[in-house]
C-alpha cells in the first residue's frame, strides 16, 4: 500500500511539474523538434537577432518585468533531427547588488510554479535550482549571478538536456 501511495504521490508531483513547465520564460517543452520549437519561440519572442547552426539568439527582450540582454535557445542534433535542449536567459547589470536583486526576484517568481531550493557556490555566491528536468533526474533550471566581461550577469539556465531524442 505504501508503494502505491508513494507512486501516486510521485506521479502527481511530476504531472504538476510538467503542467508548470510552460512558464513566462520557456514556452515550449525541451525535446521538441526544431521546426515546432521555433514556431512557438517565434510566436512569443518574434524574429531572432541571430540564428546559428545550433542556437537561436534574442537580444534585449522584456519578459515578465525583466529586461534580458541576451536569450539563447540551444538545439542538439538527434537521430531524427535537431531538438530544443537548453535555454539561457541573461540580465546584465553594472553592480553585483543589482544582479543579486534580479536573481532573488526571479527566484521568487519561479517559486510560484516550481519547487525551488538554494545552495552556495565555493566563493559564497548563492544560487537557486528548481523544477524537475525532462529526464526526471536533476533540476530543470539553475539561477545564479557571476561577473563576466566587466559586468554582473544574472543567468537563468535551463539544461542542457542531452539525448532527449
Amino acid at each position: 500500500m505504501r508503494k502505491i501511495l508513494l507512486s501516486l504521490f510521485l506521479l502527481a508531483a511530476l504531472t504538476i511539474q510538467a503542467a508548470g513547465e510552460d512558464t513566462d520564460f520557456v514556452n515550449v517543452n525541451f525535446g521538441t523538434y526544431y521546426s515546432e520549437a521555433m514556431e512557438a519561440i517565434r510566436a512569443k519572442y518574434g524574429e531572432p537577432s541571430l540564428v546559428e547552426d545550433n542556437a537561436v539568439v534574442y537580444l534585449d527582450k522584456d519578459i515578465s518585468g525583466y529586461t534580458f540582454s541576451k536569450i539563447i535557445f540551444g538545439f542538439e542534433k538527434g537521430t531524427s533531427g535537431s531538438y530544443l535542449n537548453q535555454a539561457r536567459f541573461f540580465i546584465t547589470k553594472p553592480t553585483r547588488h543589482e544582479a543579486v536583486a534580479n536573481r532573488d526576484s526571479l527566484a521568487n517568481q519561479l517559486m510560484q510554479n516550481f519547487g525551488v531550493t538554494y545552495d552556495y557556490e565555493e566563493n559564497g555566491n548563492k544560487f537557486y535550482k528548481g523544477g524537475v528536468s525532462p529526464t526526471g533526474i536533476g533540476f530543470l533550471f539553475t539561477l545564479s549571478t557571476a561577473r563576466r566581461e566587466g559586468q554582473w550577469m544574472t543567468e537563468l539556465r535551463y539544461g542542457a538536456f542531452h539525448r532527449l531524442r
